[in-house]
Order: C-alpha cells, then sequence, then structure tokens
C-alpha cells in the first residue's frame, strides 16, 4: 500500500527554544505504536497530522517553569522528569517509557511543573496542547481517559514518596533496583537498565557516593552483574534476593 514519503527530517526547537529534535510527519506505524489497532477515532485523526520528533540520550526536552505547548505519546525509550528545588536541589519524581503520555498537566498548568530530559534516545508522537483540548468536545471517552492516565500519574507519586524516600538507604536502593527492572518492559524480566549514581541518589534524595557504596556491594555479592557481551548500562539481577533486602529494610 503506497504511503507518504517521510524521508526528509528537520531539526527544530522545543517550544522553550533550549533544546532540538529532529522531526518528520507521522506514519502509519507511528500511529500503530501509539493506539495499536483502535479503531478511527478523532484521536487517531489528530495524530495523522502529528510530528514525530526523535531527541538523542541526555537532551532536554523542556524545562521547569517553560510554557506547555504540546503533548507527546511515547513510541519508544525512557525518560526522567526532574524538579528543581528552592534549596537548588534536584529531585527525579518519574520516569516514563513507551506508552506514556508526556504533558498531560498542561491540560490544567499554564507551565510545565517538571524538566524533562531523555535518559535513552526518545522517540515520541507531538500534538500541540490545542488538538488534545478538542479531544474534550470531539471524544469525551478518550479525553476522559487521558485524564484519568495523568490522575494515575499524580498517584504514583505517593509510591516514590513511600518506595524511594523512607527507610535504610540499601532496603531503598533494592527496591529502586526492582523498580527498573520492571519498569524496562523491553528487556527480559531480569534485567534493567543501570541509572548513574547521580540519577540514583536524585531518586532516592541522598548522595550519590552513598548510592555507589551499595551498587558495589550489590556488585560484589553478585546480586546485580552484566554479561561481556551486553551493552555496559544493561545488568542482570538476582530479583528474589533484591525482594528480600526490599522487605528487610
Amino acid at each position: 500500500m503506497p504511503t507518504r514519503n517521510h524521508s526528509t527530517a528537520t531539526k527544530t526547537t522545543t517550544p522553550d527554544g533550549t533544546s532540538t529534535a529532529k522531526t518528520r510527519s507521522a506514519n502509519p506505524d507511528d500511529i500503530a505504536a501509539v493506539l495499536g489497532d483502535e479503531a478511527e477515532t478523532p484521536l487517531r485523526s489528530m495524530l495523522n497530522h502529528s510530528r514525530r520528533v526523535t531527541f538523542d540520550q541526555h537532551d532536554v526536552i523542556y524545562h521547569q517553569g517553560s510554557p506547555a505547548h504540546s503533548v507527546s505519546f511515547i513510541i519508544s525509550g525512557l525518560l526522567k522528569l526532574i524538579v528543581h528545588l528552592p534549596n537548588g536541589r534536584a529531585r527525579i519524581v518519574r520516569f516514563h517509557r513507551p506508552g506514556s503520555v508526556l504533558g498531560l498537566g498542561g491540560l490544567y498548568e499554564r507551565d510545565n511543573e517538571h524538566t524533562a530530559v531523555a535518559l535513552t534516545p526518545v522517540t515520541a508522537l507531538r500534538l500541540p496542547l490545542s488538538a488534545v483540548q478538542r479531544l474534550r468536545r470531539e471524544d469525551p471517552e478518550m479525553y476522559i481517559r487521558l485524564v484519568e492516565r495523568w490522575h494515575e500519574y499524580l498517584q504514583d507519586a505517593d509510591i516514590w514518596i513511600t518506595q524511594f524516600s523512607t527507610g535504610p538507604i540499601r532496603g531503598r536502593v533494592a527496591r529502586l533496583l526492582s523498580f527498573l527492572a520492571e519498569f524496562n518492559r523491553e528487556s527480559s524480566s531480569d534485567q534493567l537498565q543501570l541509572l548513574t549514581c547521580e540519577e540514583m541518589g536524585a531518586v532516592l534524595g541522598v548522595t550519590s557516593e552513598s548510592t555507589s557504596r551499595i551498587l558495589a556491594e550489590f556488585k560484589r555479592d553478585h546480586i546485580i552483574f552484566t554479561d561481556a557481551d551486553q551493552p555496559h548500562e544493561i545488568y542482570n539481577a538476582d530479583l528474589g534476593r533484591l525482594q528480600l533486602i526490599a522487605e528487610q529494610a
């Protein structure tokens, strides 16, 4: 079946003008990655006119406090949301993975509440926020589903507080590693993509040195380990032992 020519990609600035992304028109495969086999809906029609955006690892997708202009449907890659605190410290408060929708808070807030940064190369379909707001009139059921998903993200904040911000550091590191193994659905169930010590410290609210000591212990005890043919950031994990440590802490 003939398709439109999507070979031309352009480099554009994000709404706050601080990061760049390679963009092109979305194609049917991109839209299928977001909606699957879902029947024709107003959202599918809107995605036909969306832009496919690709960010490199470590790219800033938008900054905390910048105007909220768009919603992004994540196709591939992982990204982190960071809050910069009044004391100058930064905390990672959420991760997004394929299937997530980034920017839904813009439906209710004028400015972005976080800084979004790509942990790996990220590909997404981007729609103007105004297009998503039209769903309220054209497809109320889909709009409600998106709002419900945004509410789930808010509830996830309670999990972060309970699991990662309380208790001894050793148990919190174990819980974070278990979370990362479950989070990265593209890998096998006993693998995880290890964050840097700085990133893990920003999730747990501890120093990178403290995180590094616990990780070194887990590596010595073969609780997490890597094979020679694996990328250096991909680790195998003994999830049973991690669970025991998390429960004992």
